[in-house]
């Protein structure tokens, strides 16, 4: 699938994979994919946030073989068997910028373009960003986790967004809808104690929507973490992540 026209990051060039979204499963499927010859292409919202947690401590585990066990794995944990989730997002970020084949870009995606290419070997997807620029890749995967069409409340605040200043997927939820995605409402909620509560509510994808970790009736488009399943730890998301990045290979070896 690789080769040397696939430059991961170059929009005249299509990435043989691009992942739209950094959480922990995306992450996942980002470096496996990149790790096993592919060109990548990890978009993100926020490289602030690459790998983030919506609390500020994680356990200390995972899924042996996976980016979380290599990244946590360099860190200490407290008396409580927690790491800092800021120390996880800047080790896992560091190393996923190190990953030769794997390009990390700051972009918000408004829109998917399909393949309009008949037979065994169509067009690349174009991802369509609300900063202009268009980007192109022979398979796409969505680890938007609870960002489309989110709504972050605390209190009598409520945004457009995720997470607490990160622009929610409005559009990408309605282009999917378009072309026939069907969605089920979710929510996950956090804080308390000492800390403000919170509430997130968000589009998931519903269970005929998908075939596995594959996008049903959307060719060579995959889906994996919280947007499939609603709410996980950092374990299940790399695991999912993990999934996507299996199906790919094997459905383009």
């Amino acid at each position: 699938m690789s080769g040397p026209a696939a430059r991961p990051g170059d929009p005249r060039h299509p990435a043989d994979v691009a992942i739209v979204g950094a959480g922990a499963a995306g992450c996942e499927a980002a470096i496996r994919l990149a790790r096993a010859g592919r060109s990548v292409l990890l978009v993100t919202t926020s490289l602030d946030t690459v790998f983030a947690a919506e609390t500020e401590r994680v356990p200390y585990a995972a899924p042996e073989g996976t980016l979380l066990a290599e990244v946590i794995g360099r860190l200490t944990p407290t008396a409580d068997g927690t790491v800092s989730a800021w120390d996880l997002h800047a080790a896992a970020k560091a190393r996923l910028e190190a990953e030769p084949g794997l390009h990390l870009l700051q972009a918000s995606v408004d829109a998917l373009v399909p393949p309009t290419e008949d037979g065994p070997t169509p067009g690349p997807w174009t991802l369509v960003t609300w900063e202009g620029v268009e980007h192109r890749a022979a398979v796409v995967g969505l680890c938007v986790g609870t960002f489309l069409r989110a709504r972050w409340t605390s209190g009598d605040a409520t945004e457009v967004a995720g997470r607490p200043g990160e622009m929610a997927y409005d559009e990408l939820a309605d282009d999917l809808a378009a072309h026939g995605v069907p969605f089920v409402r979710d929510a996950v909620e956090g804080g308390g104690a000492d800390r403000p509560a919170w509430r997130v509510t968000f589009d998931r994808f519903a269970p005929e929507a998908c075939d596995g970790p594959a996008l049903v009736g959307l060719r060579s488009a995959y889906a994996a973490g919280r947007c499939v399943h609603g709410a996980s730890s950092y374990e299940a998301a790399a695991r999912d992540g993990a999934r996507l990045a299996d199906a790919v290979v094997a459905a383009t070896s």
